[in-house]
């Protein structure tokens, strides 16, 4: 299994978000499951957990790790094709798009209710500016990850994306028009004391 998968497929990515999916997917994070068991812990049948599957298999995000015989049937377990995949809302795709935004309007929301007060269509466009630019350095720097991922195999799935996040990080920190935007989001979420 990969350590990281890039996804820019906006089509693989909406398929992603869709809610039993991405249910399925943080289930088989922690290991290898059948469609019975993944029914049961998500309340769903088998045939829609089936379809569910299927879907995911196609889009190269989960595979058949491997088969048991129970009796006269064959038990097939599923597992994810890698420990992280990175996704980026921003390719141009309008209702990937529209998804990150509508995200970020929560966030919003607890903004106000800890006290704070802003313009909330300018709050929500520099937002949105900073996470377009951080979904750009993540998805460069994964694909370094991919194409390393042989020199990376000793190391745990929870320090290469730490990585990918200190990188993205200080590259952020050297790009003006983010740091641009981190003054302006400064400015904006500070309470008067």
């Amino acid at each position: 299994m990969s350590k990281v998968k890039v996804v820019t497929d906006p089509e693989v990515i909406k398929l992603m978000l869709e809610d039993t999916r991405r249910k399925i997917l943080a289930l088989l994070r922690d290991r290898e499951m059948t469609i019975s068991q993944l029914s049961e812990i998500l309340g769903k049948t088998p045939q829609t957990i089936y379809h569910h599957i299927e879907k995911l298999k196609e889009a190269g995000l989960v595979e058949v790790k491997r088969t048991e015989m129970k009796g006269n049937l064959v038990e097939k377990y599923y597992g994810r094709t890698a420990n992280a995949f990175y996704i980026n809302l921003y390719l141009g795709d309008e209702e990937l798009r529209y998804f990150a935004r509508s995200r970020l309007k929560t966030k919003l929301e607890i903004f106000k209710v800890l006290g704070y007060e802003f313009n909330d269509e300018e709050l929500l466009n520099i937002m949105d500016e900073l996470l377009k630019k951080e979904h750009e350095y993540k998805t460069d720097i994964s694909r370094e990850i991919e194409a390393k991922e042989e020199e990376l195999k000793d190391f745990s799935n929870e320090d290469i994306i730490h990585a990918i996040e200190w990188l993205a990080m200080a590259r952020m920190g050297r790009d003006e028009e983010v740091l641009n935007l981190l003054e302006r989001l400064g400015g904006i979420l500070k309470k008067e004391e």
